[in-house]
């Protein structure tokens, strides 16, 4: 009829997306304890342990459904429990980031952060906001967002329910670290043997690059890892070749030390233009470079390497 539902729309948008999107999900989200107690939910959503054929609510209704289903969905339920090999430990950046994860809806996975209309900001805006006060209230450990096998390697992604303006904020910074530390307990637990720290879960002043961790606990089983040797190499694989000098400007940090070493390491120049970086750089780096560390005048170098938080850009 060259017409359209706009209801239908929003329907399968809202509801069938998500229910295809949780169904194909590698790990159980729904307890059973909610089949329990409204039986006629089991047909009316589908889970990767629910192996229903997509929500048969009529075989319900007519009793046509297959009772042994049950058995084997309880069955399924406790199946044993695999320890992960690597855990990435991630933080959520806005309120909005919370429907962009797997668990959320794939219609809003599949495009960038903030490419949506006004008005459908607006509608998303109403659902965040609980969102985001659940978040914080019951938000007190890290929950699984993301499980992979790749051949014998098992991983999963971790997400700490925290905002990066909570990362940021003094009066936060407390429970934040307290949350970070259960997550890091919990992959310990779990029999991960790497634990990665994503994103700002690896900050000096939060914990000291996950160094605190292991101090407070040298008898941790589990390897923590805080990504600084691969950001380093990314930006060491973006220097010009033949390269003879290179600026380094920011605020001082594991990162910023760490490519200060590297830099050396390759026989190139660094200067620094701020004094307080300089002196902390050479404290941090080995003796025998720190004769290619200098205290510069100027910004006339070539090459521009920009501190934690700020990037890196190359100059003509």
């Amino acid at each position: 009829t060259g017409t359209g539902s706009v209801a239908m729309s929003n329907a399968y948008l809202i509801y069938i997306d998500f229910m295809n999107y949780l169904g194909h999900c590698n790990f159980e989200l729904v307890p059973k304890l909610l089949f329990d107690l409204f039986p006629p939910l089991k047909y009316l959503m589908y889970t990767p342990s629910n192996y229903s054929l997509f929500v048969p609510f009529y075989d319900y209704l007519y009793g046509t459904m297959d009772k042994t289903s049950d058995d084997l969905y309880e069955r399924t339920l406790h199946g044993r429990e695999e320890a992960p090999d690597v855990v990435h430990l991630t933080h959520l950046t806005t309120p909005g980031s919370l429907l962009h994860l797997r668990l959320g809806f794939a219609s809003l996975a599949s495009a960038p952060l903030r490419s949506s209309s006004s008005a459908a900001a607006s509608a998303l805006a109403m659902v965040e906001r609980p969102l985001a006060a659940l978040a914080s209230v019951f938000g007190r450990t890290a929950f699984r967002c993301e499980a992979n096998r790749m051949g014998n390697l098992s991983t999963e992604t971790w997400v700490v329910p925290r905002y990066t303006s909570q990362y940021t904020s003094k009066k936060d910074a407390h429970a934040v670290s307290r949350v970070v530390e259960r997550a890091v307990a919990d992959a310990e637990a779990s029999g991960a043997a790497v634990l990665t720290l994503g994103l700002l879960n690896q900050g000096y002043e939060l914990n000291r690059n996950g160094e605190l961790y292991v101090i407070r606990k040298p008898e941790i089983k589990t390897k923590i890892v805080d990504g600084t040797s691969l950001a380093v190499a990314a930006v060491l694989h973006m220097v010009p070749r033949g390269a003879r000098d290179v600026l380094l400007l920011g605020k001082e940090c594991k990162v910023v030390a760490v490519l200060a070493q590297a830099l050396c390491e390759r026989n190139i120049q660094v200067r620094v233009v701020d004094a307080d970086l300089h002196e902390a750089l050479r404290q941090q780096i080995s003796p025998e470079l720190r004769g290619r560390l200098a205290l510069s005048c100027s910004y006339s170098s070539k090459v521009h390497e920009l501190g934690c938080r700020c990037g890196w850009s190359a100059m003509d």
